[in-house]
């Protein structure tokens, strides 16, 4: 196959900061992967992921230093070889998105349920945006330990019937989780996400709960038979694994385990999102929120009603004809 790569750096600012237990962002530096064959063409793009060491600057650099050898890796299906994850991921989901093009085949559904994140925000803050959580099922909590237990309680009363995810992002540690534990419980908390630092996991068998416990930080390509045993419910972000095939052998190792899977994002554009939903199906959580945040997303891209993503039909990885219009002018040729 001739093959042309090309790559750019994208900006999108947030509506509001996203700030979680170890880190505050309020601009998301992407980069935008596009490969051609012919007249056909697939984007996708490479989200850095800064917890395994990645940035836009690196992977840019490495794009722009090895472009021949990365081409020569694609067509001789060695995508493994790349040195980043997450552009692994790219260039695959580019790769099927060119190949989605070349045969015309499209298979997703309208409307997805999905958990909606509120970052770690004031109380003050907090009450004033929860009027957008009243119908939403699945709300994903991000805390640290400050005001955990406040914060749950003012959700919860707002937003009876909602299921609540709490994610730490490592943020906890073991005598206050054990401590409000039973708390959570009667608050309708469902899941916690990745209480405790990797290495800390094996201190959850000392708590009891009805609470499902998951693993995200902690579960990763290198360490994925490690920490399995402390948790019952995994997040799987293909970015962490380096792409669909990688993901979909690890949800296959994960379900013969009889564990539980969440589908997760990082904060990312709807060229992420659309994607990931192609395993969707396989999972029993989906956790696809990332373009919510972005202040604008690209043309056409997925929208959130009452705690679906909902897919637009015109969007570029959905359009028959693939209008690189919806890209806003990213790539002249």
């Amino acid at each position: 196959m001739f093959l042309k790569l090309q790559f750019v750096k994208k900006k999108f600012f947030l509506k509001d900061s996203f700030r979680i237990s170890r880190e505050n962002k309020k601009i998301l530096n992407l980069i935008i992967i596009k490969l051609t064959e012919n007249d056909k063409c697939g984007f996708a793009e490479c989200v850095p992921y800064k917890r395994y060491g990645e940035s836009q600057k690196k992977i840019f650099s490495y794009l722009t230093n090895n472009q021949s050898k990365i081409l020569k890796l694609i067509r001789h299906n060695k995508l493994e070889k790349i040195k980043y994850l997450s552009l692994r991921t790219a260039l695959e989901l580019a790769l099927k998105h060119l190949n989605i093009n070349k045969e015309n085949r499209y298979y997703l559904k309208k409307k997805y349920p999905t958990f909606i994140t509120i970052p770690i925000f004031s109380q003050k803050k907090i009450k004033k945006i929860i009027y957008k959580f009243k119908n939403v099922n699945f709300i994903k909590v991000k805390v640290n330990k400050k005001n955990i237990l406040k914060t749950i309680k003012f959700i919860n009363k707002n937003c009876p019937k909602s299921k609540i995810i709490i994610d730490a992002n490592e943020g906890l540690n073991f005598n206050l989780l054990k401590k409000i534990i039973k708390n959570l419980e009667i608050l309708n908390v469902i899941i916690i996400e990745q209480p405790f630092k990797y290495g800390l996991d094996y201190k959850l068998k000392y708590i009891k709960t009805k609470i499902l416990f998951c693993a995200d930080e902690s579960f990763h390509l290198n360490n994925k038979n490690k920490v399995l045993k402390y948790y019952q419910l995994i997040n799987i972000k293909l970015d962490k694994f380096g792409g669909l095939n990688k993901s979909l052998n690890i949800i296959k190792f994960l379900r013969k385990k009889n564990k539980k899977i969440l589908l997760g994002c990082m904060v990312s554009s709807s060229l992420s999102i659309v994607p990931a939903l192609t395993i969707a199906k396989y999972c029993t959580f989906l956790d696809l929120d990332g373009p919510y945040f972005l202040k604008n997303d690209f043309i056409n891209g997925v929208s959130y009603k009452n705690g679906n993503l909902m897919l637009n039909k015109n969007f570029i990885w959905l359009n028959k004809k693939g209008p690189e219009e919806s890209l806003q002018g990213l790539f002249k040729n």
